[in-house]
């Protein structure tokens, strides 16, 4: 199978993978080992489609998925973490418009972003094109709250005070330090933000599972890297259950 040497843009969209049921049954799976699942699973159930652009330059490959009920009838949250190649723009905002689309939701409860560099290094510069991005989904009302991951305690302050709108959660990873650092959980008590861990790897995505969608779409010849990757999670909130999870990936294609 060969796609038009047109597409410049893939976006894949594994739908809700808790329906896959050879993917739930593999218990302690990393992230990493999840989305490569996922991504297998979403392939082989648009294999019998025709591989050829949508929208111009991009190809849309997505599992017909169920939609949910309305929110407002079923008390849902939906958080959305975005994992970004760069910081720019654009990226955040394609991201959000098409992760909102996706799961037909107007409106994404909580958006926490991973920026490409987490290092001491990573300036209050460097980000703030993620940050003006994300300001602006409030604004229009595509995202409700707005975070960051992985970020040193030095820069979340930094951005916290020049930010017009604030960060409410912030994740620490649990693989890069034991406990979180007292000088941050110290800053968000102060000022009402949501501490949260988490295990995934700093790349959840390797050369591996970029081979797989490019051989699989017949694209083996061309250079594709990837743009954004975006997991998103739907809770039912009176019971804590996780009602749909999945991931949204992008990447771009140079032909």
């Amino acid at each position: 199978m060969s796609t038009s040497p047109q597409v410049r843009k893939v976006v894949l969209s594994t739908g809700n993978i808790l329906e896959m049921e050879e993917l739930i049954r593999k218990a302690g799976q990393t992230t990493t080992e999840e989305l490569r699942g996922s991504i297998k699973t979403t392939l082989n159930s648009w294999g019998g489609c025709k591989a050829e652009a949508q929208n111009g330059e991009v190809l849309t490959i997505q599992r017909s998925i169920d939609r949910l009920p309305s929110r407002e009838s079923t008390g849902t949250k939906t958080t959305v973490k975005l994992f970004l190649s760069s910081n720019d723009f654009q990226q955040v905002e394609d991201a959000i418009k098409t992760v909102s689309s996706g799961l037909d939701l107007p409106c994404i409860d909580s958006v926490i972003v991973t920026p490409p560099d987490v290092s001491d290094d990573a300036t209050l510069e460097s980000i703030e094109p993620v940050w003006q991005a994300l300001e602006d989904a409030v604004d229009r009302g595509a995202v409700t709250a707005i975070g960051l991951a992985d970020v040193s305690s030095q820069l979340f302050t930094e951005l916290y005070k020049w930010a017009k709108v604030k960060p409410s959660t912030v994740q620490v990873n649990f693989a890069s330090c034991c406990v979180v650092p007292k000088e941050l959980s110290s800053f968000a008590q102060q000022h009402d933000i949501q501490v949260l861990t988490h295990n995934d790897p700093a790349e959840i995505v390797d050369e591996d599972v970029v081979s797989t969608i490019t051989s699989r779409l017949g694209l083996s010849g061309v250079q594709c890297q990837i743009q954004w990757i975006a997991r998103h999670r739907t809770i039912q909130q009176c019971f804590g259950l996780v009602q749909d999870k999945g991931y949204t990936l992008a990447l771009a294609c140079d032909v």
